[in-house]
């Protein structure tokens, strides 16, 4: 199993570590459902860069504290 950046950090994320942690949870989350993929790549969505970074601190504190 792939250890993440998130996994060997040994202090608080920052906001864009945050977001690379929300991306890769994502990225495993669309390798295990192709179909989720698929409508992803077919509607789009707003990249992470792009959430601002209120939004970002609350998704990372309600996924992985």
């Amino acid at each position: 199993m792939r250890t993440t950046e998130r996994q060997s950090r040994d202090h608080e994320p920052s906001v864009d570590e945050m977001r690379r942690d929300i991306a890769e949870r994502e990225l495993q989350f669309y390798l295990d459902n192709p179909s989720e993929l698929l409508e992803l790549l077919l509607d789009g969505c707003i990249g992470l860069n792009e959430t601002s970074d209120l939004e970002i601190k609350d998704e990372h504190k309600e996924n992985f504290q």
